[in-house]
């Protein structure tokens, strides 16, 4: 089988099968990865603590824009063809799936006011990077 037969994308089926599952996985171990050097970082300059704002308020965010970037970037890259469309249909589930957590997270009674903002924020953060690296994604 030639080279190029391989990389139109005809052959490779099996990564439409394997992108929902990439996305998600892929994001959260980055996710993980990125969030464990932020903590790493900010007790080797000293100065921050675990209940202080740093660690409680702005690490979540950041953690999420990372989520949202590495879900749409893998989305994009696993795709064997119709990349930034692949890319688009899944940060549109993404969307919907956030959506529907935040419908939940302030129905809930048992959640505070803050919680709930922040949880807002968070999937505010992930959405808002996952559009752009769409936006910044080559048409391929």
């Amino acid at each position: 089988m030639n080279a190029e037969a391989q990389t139109d994308g005809s052959n490779q089926w099996w990564r439409w099968v394997v992108l929902p599952f990439a996305t998600i996985i892929g994001s959260a171990i980055g996710t993980f990865l990125i969030s464990l050097l932020q903590w790493f970082g900010m007790k080797m300059q000293g100065g921050f603590s675990e209940d202080g704002w740093y660690f409680l308020y702005i690490m979540p965010v950041i953690s999420s824009a990372v989520f949202g970037w590495l879900y749409a970037y893998i989305a994009c890259e696993i795709a064997p063809k119709g990349k930034v469309v692949a890319g688009t249909v899944m940060v549109t589930v993404l969307g919907f799936i956030a959506v529907l957590g935040l419908l939940i997270t302030w129905m809930r009674p048992d959640k505070s006011i803050g919680e709930s903002i922040q949880i807002t924020l968070g999937s505010i953060a992930t959405m808002v990077a996952a559009v752009l690296t769409l936006a910044g994604q080559p048409s391929r």
